[in-house]
C-alpha cells in the first residue's frame, strides 16, 4: 500500500492512499462472504451462495458497497498507522476507484492533532494565588458568628441592610395564587440589594411596618415569573454581642477572644491554602500555555463546546428545570450560548493540547496506580462512592477518557515541579488532596478502586 500526505493547513492534511490489487480482490471476496451470511438464496444453505450467484440475484455493487464499507476504514488506518498521524476527528473519504483487477485509490481529508514546538517550563515564573489571611478576613468570620449570637429588637424606623422583616408575602400566576409562593409571618433578613441581586431586597429598604410593596420576579423553584405582594408588619434590629471573652465562652470552646481569634485564622489559613494549590494548577497551565502559539482544530473546540452544553443541561436537569427556561432566566438563547463557550472551549483545547506535548516530551506515563488515584480523586469531587465510579469510569468506552485525565494531572505535577512559583508560602506547595486518606474507608474504597482498574487494564 501507497501512502502519501498533503498538509491542507495547520489543523488538516489529506491522505492519499493506493492498494494494490490482490487486496481489493481479498476485500471484494471477504464482503461476498458477510453477505451470504445475511442473504437466503434458494438452492443455497446460508453462508455457502458464490460471489458470483450474490453478483447475479443482488448486483456488483451491492458487493462492492459492502467490500468499500468494511475495507475503506481498514485501509485507512493502516495508512495513518505509516505515516504517523495523531487524527482527532472523523475523516471524509473521497473514493475514486475501486474494482478488481486494478489499484484502489482514495483520499481521506482529516484534522489532526497540531504540530508545535513545546513551551519552555523550567524557571518559569508564575506568581501564586491569595492565600494569606488578613485581620480584615479575622474580623469579618468574627461579625458572623456574632450574628449566629444577636438579639433581635423591633425598632421604629426605616428598614436598613442587615435588619430581619416580618412579612405576610402573597405569589400568583396569571391571576392564580402560587401556594409554595405564599408564606405568612416570615421572617427575612434584608441585605444589600446591589451584592444580592434581590429584588424583594430592592423593594424593603427604606421600608416601614405597613408598607405594602408589589412588584414582579422570578421563583427560585422553576424559573417562573410571579406576581408577588408583600406587606411589611415589622421591622427588628440585629444587637450584636461585643467581641470578649464572655463571647469567646459563648460561642466557642476558648476562654478567650484572643484564643478564638487564632483558631478562626488558623482555619480560614487552612481553606484559603487549599483553594489556593488548587487555583495555582490552573494559573501554571494558563502561563505555560500563553508561551506558545498552538493551532487549534475545529473539531477538538466543537467537541469542547458540546461537553459544557451538555455539563450545563444537566445543571438546569438536577435543578428540574427546562433547559429553554434555563436559558431564559440567563438571558440568552442557544445560539449565543453556544458562541460564549467557544471562547472558554479554545481556552480549554489550548491548554489540553499544551499539556499533552509537555507531557509526552518529559515522559510521563500512566500506571494502574496513578488510574485508581484519578478515581479516588474524582469520587471525592463527584460525592461518590469510588469503587461505583471506577465501575462506570473503567468501561472500555471511557477508559480513555480516564487516561488522558490522569495523564495530564501527572503533566502538571510535572510542570509545577519546575516553574518558579512566586509570593507562595514558604513550604513546598504539592498537588492538592481532594480526597481524605485519613477516613475510615479510604483504604477499602481505594482498593476496591484499584482492582476494578487492574481488571480492565490488565
Amino acid at each position: 500500500m501507497d501512502t502519501r500526505v498533503e498538509r491542507v493547513d495547520d489543523t488538516t492534511v489529506k491522505l492519499a492512499v493506493t492498494v494494490e490489487p490482490p487486496r481489493v480482490t481479498a476485500a471484494l471476496e471477504e464482503a461476498a462472504r458477510h453477505l451470504a451470511d445475511e442473504v437466503k438464496i434458494p438452492g443455497f444453505r446460508k453462508g455457502k451462495v458464490p460471489r458470483r450467484v450474490l453478483e447475479t440475484r443482488l448486483g456488483k455493487g451491492a458487493v462492492l458497497q459492502h467490500a468499500v464499507q468494511d475495507a475503506l476504514p481498514q485501509f485507512y488506518a493502516e495508512a495513518v498507522r505509516e505515516q504517523e498521524l495523531e487524527p482527532v476527528g472523523q475523516p471524509e473519504f473521497e473514493l475514486e476507484t475501486f474494482e478488481e483487477g486494478r489499484d484502489a485509490e482514495f483520499t481521506a481529508t482529516v484534522e489532526v492533532r497540531p504540530e508545535f514546538d513545546p513551551p519552555p517550563v523550567d524557571g518559569v515564573q508564575v506568581p501564586h494565588p491569595e492565600w494569606e489571611v488578613t485581620d480584615e478576613d479575622v474580623e469579618a468570620e468574627i461579625d458572623r458568628l456574632r450574628e449566629r449570637f444577636a438579639e433581635a429588637e423591633t425598632v421604629d424606623r426605616p428598614i436598613q441592610v442587615g435588619d430581619l422583616a416580618v412579612l405576610s408575602i402573597s405569589g400568583s400566576h396569571r391571576g392564580e395564587p402560587v401556594e409554595d409562593a405564599s408564606m405568612d409571618h416570615q421572617l427575612y433578613r434584608v441585605d444589600d440589594p446591589e451584592e444580592s441581586g434581590q429584588q424583594l431586597d430592592r423593594e424593603l429598604l427604606g421600608a416601614t411596618p405597613g408598607t405594602i410593596a408589589k412588584f414582579t420576579d422570578t421563583f427560585d423553584d422553576d424559573e417562573r415569573e410571579l406576581d408577588f405582594t408583600v406587606i411589611v408588619k415589622d421591622v427588628k434590629a440585629l444587637t450584636l454581642p461585643d467581641a470578649d471573652d464572655e463571647f469567646a465562652i459563648t460561642a466557642s470552646e476558648f476562654d478567650t477572644i484572643d484564643e478564638l481569634r487564632d483558631s478562626i485564622r488558623e482555619q480560614i489559613a487552612e481553606h484559603k491554602l487549599r483553594h489556593a494549590r488548587e487555583a495555582l494548577r490552573g494559573r501554571v497551565v494558563e502561563t505555560v500555555s500563553d508561551l506558545v502559539d498552538v493551532p487549534l482544530p475545529r473539531v477538538l473546540v466543537d467537541q469542547e463546546v458540546q461537553f459544557q452544553l451538555a455539563r450545563l443541561a444537566r445543571d438546569a436537569e438536577r435543578r428540574e428545570i427546562p433547559f429553554d427556561r434555563y436559558l431564559q432566566a440567563a438571558g440568552t438563547t442557544m445560539e449565543q450560548l453556544t458562541e460564549q463557550l467557544r471562547d472558554s472551549a479554545r481556552k480549554t483545547v489550548r491548554a489540553q493540547l499544551v499539556v499533552d506535548r509537555v507531557g509526552r516530551d518529559a515522559g510521563v506515563t500512566v500506571s494502574n496506580e496513578d488510574l485508581s488515584r484519578q478515581v479516588m480523586e474524582e469520587a471525592a469531587r463527584l460525592n461518590m462512592p469510588p469503587d461505583q465510579l471506577a465501575e462506570f469510569m473503567t468501561e472500555p468506552e471511557r477508559l480513555g477518557v480516564l487516561f488522558a485525565d490522569a495523564f495530564r494531572r501527572k503533566t502538571i505535577d510535572h510542570i509545577i515541579e519546575r516553574v518558579e512559583v512566586t509570593g507562595g508560602p514558604l513550604e513546598t506547595v504539592d498537588p492538592p488532596v481532594t480526597a481524605d486518606a485519613d477516613a475510615p474507608d479510604a483504604d477499602a474504597d481505594a482498593d476496591a478502586a484499584a482492582s476494578t482498574v487492574d481488571d480492565v487494564t490488565a
